[in-house]
């Protein structure tokens, strides 16, 4: 809950940061017609997104870690890392979080879905622009390495699952072993949540202590952009 409100603060920060003109606009437009390309190539290979949410520019910001916020309204903007001022890290994080975008959802990502987004976004990047990137960090290339085999017998797949259940996060296991033919054990794996399943690092004080330090110094940048208009 505290690292949640800590991103909260740190994409307001980063709306503020736009309106007050301290964002290159000119760049995120740039992003947005990329993800549009890249949504284009997802869709070939994992069955259509949700249309009747907009995509809108994505946005540069300090979170943690990139991920697409989906407004009342039924927009969807990314926001990405500080990291995608580099515009190759940008393009990777958008594959990335685009699957997350196919179908959006309040519920935690799966390790299918998680393992699915790190595949793509390696795929894409390989692909489309030839680079090699490797995955954020072990708990990630762990999901990419449970949902490679799937692939690699059915590329497929996934929009095959797609069809019956649009939203990845809400495959379930009799669905997995149906469509894909997995045993049980290997459905119960890519089923389970991403979080629990994978990660055991820093405690959430200690998330939210250095995302309240990095809100502070973000806040007093806008502050002392503003006294200069």
């Amino acid at each position: 809950m505290q690292l949640q409100f800590m991103e909260n603060l740190l994409r307001i920060e980063a709306e503020a940061k736009y309106f007050l003109g301290a964002t290159d606009r000119a760049y995120e437009q740039e992003l947005l017609e990329e993800l549009l390309k890249i949504t284009e190539e997802a869709e070939l290979l994992f069955g259509p997104r949700d249309s009747s949410y907009e995509l809108l520019a994505p946005r540069i910001s300090e979170c943690s870690c990139a991920y697409p916020y989906v407004y009342p309204s039924k927009k969807i903007r990314i926001y990405l890392t500080a990291g995608a001022k580099d515009r190759s890290a940008a393009l990777y994080q958008l594959a990335h979080e685009a699957i997350h975008a196919l179908g959006p959802t309040q519920r935690w990502a799966t390790v299918l879905e998680e393992g699915l987004a790190t595949w793509f976004s390696d795929r894409y990047m390989r692909r489309v622009h030839g680079l090699q990137f490797g995955a954020p960090n072990r708990w990630y290339d762990a999901a990419r390495r449970a949902v490679a085999p799937l692939l690699a017998e059915n590329e497929l797949v996934v929009k095959e699952l797609r069809a019956r259940q649009p939203q990845l996060s809400q495959v379930d296991e009799s669905l997995l072993m149906e469509i894909a033919g997995i045993d049980a054990d290997q459905a119960r794996l890519l089923c389970a949540e991403f979080e629990s399943s994978w990660l055991i690092g820093p405690t959430w004080g200690e998330h939210a202590k250095g995302g309240a330090q990095i809100f502070v110094e973000g806040f007093h940048s806008i502050w002392n952009q503003w006294k200069l208009t």
